[in-house]
């Protein structure tokens, strides 16, 4: 596949959307001032989108320097968060153009939107389940509790469709690493689970010892989720975010993607609306119902962030913009 160089306009706009050009309101450098409870929701939800929009310049530079070049008709705004099509890590398929509407800033200014929706305050616990399917959707979300002064405890799994973080050596966990140094985000992953089929690690197209995922998993250098069997790793997942929030417990759950432990492995899922769920009647009584359920049987709200296309149609976004347009006022 031939790799053609990213245009400069899709970069400049890139940067204008960081700079909040567009819209005019609270400017980047107050990015840190987010919580203050006289900020405007509008004003938090575009501090959000900036941030992304900064952070996805952080991670193009990182691709670049470790000579991932950047195929212009998969990634035409630049981003650098598409990945590829095929690769040691690929668990299913995917379709680019969702990848690339994804990657649109202003979806962290949606998931702020869920969040001041769902009732959240300054401090309260978010978890996040994040595959590596939907990178931008993993990012939008701590972009949204940073703008928002929540607490994010982020569980990654490695595996990935078609497109998303699927390029060993750069996953999310390497992107979030160098946002942590470059001073944009504060957060740590958590752990980490290998992904693919029931989170073993298994079911990866090119890999038929099922060892890829659980490598790159081990890689990370982060405590690495295992269990012997899918409900076991939920469990686990529960007692690390359980955890994690300590007496404050978690508010709010995001689900990124279909990682199996996050998603169940219940007809059930596919009933689940996108964005913000208030209310789940009657989840599923199976044990390996996953954490989507999980939390909603215990009343806590959660941000179901998988169907790019509705997503894009609820928010009054695009699909598939190029450049990114301004994100809109709400």
């Amino acid at each position: 596949m031939r790799i053609h160089p990213i245009r400069p306009a899709a970069l400049g706009a890139l940067l204008a959307a960081a700079l909040l050009a567009a819209t005019g309101v609270v400017p980047f450098a107050a990015i840190g001032a987010a919580s203050e409870r006289t900020a405007t929701p509008a004003a938090r939800q575009a501090q959000a989108a900036a941030l992304m929009a900064r952070s996805l310049v952080s991670i193009r530079a990182l691709r670049l320097e470790k000579g991932l070049p950047i195929d212009a008709g998969l990634d035409p705004n630049g981003t650098g968060i598409v990945g590829d099509e095929f690769t040691p890590l690929t668990t299913s398929l995917g379709e680019a153009a969702a990848k690339r509407t994804a990657a649109n800033p202003a979806f962290a200014g949606v998931v702020a939107r869920y969040f001041e929706q769902a009732g959240l305050n300054p401090g309260d616990v978010v978890a996040i389940g994040g595959s590596g399917s939907f990178p931008a959707f993993v990012l939008a979300s701590l972009c949204a509790a940073r703008a928002l002064d929540l607490q994010p405890v982020l569980i990654y799994s490695i595996g990935s469709s078609m497109y998303g973080a699927n390029i060993p050596g750069f996953t999310f966990v390497d992107m979030l690493a160098r946002l942590r140094s470059d001073g944009l985000l504060p957060y740590s992953i958590a752990a980490v689970a290998p992904g693919g089929e029931h989170d073993t690690g298994r079911g990866v197209l090119f890999d038929e010892d099922g060892t890829t995922l659980v490598d790159e998993a081990r890689r990370s250098g982060l405590p690495v989720l295992e269990g012997a069997t899918l409900a076991d790793r939920i469990r686990r997942r529960l007692a690390i975010y359980d955890a994690a929030a300590g007496e404050r417990r978690v508010r709010c759950f995001v689900n990124v993607g279909g990682a199996t432990a996050n998603y169940g492995d219940t007809e059930a899922s596919l009933e689940v609306p996108n964005g913000l769920v208030l209310r789940l009647p009657a989840p599923p009584s199976s044990p390996s119902r996953g954490l989507l359920f999980e939390y909603a049987a215990r009343g806590v709200p959660v941000v179901h962030l998988l169907y790019v296309k509705g997503l894009a149609r609820e928010n009054g976004l695009p699909f598939d913009p190029v450049p990114f347009p301004p994100s809109p006022a709400r």
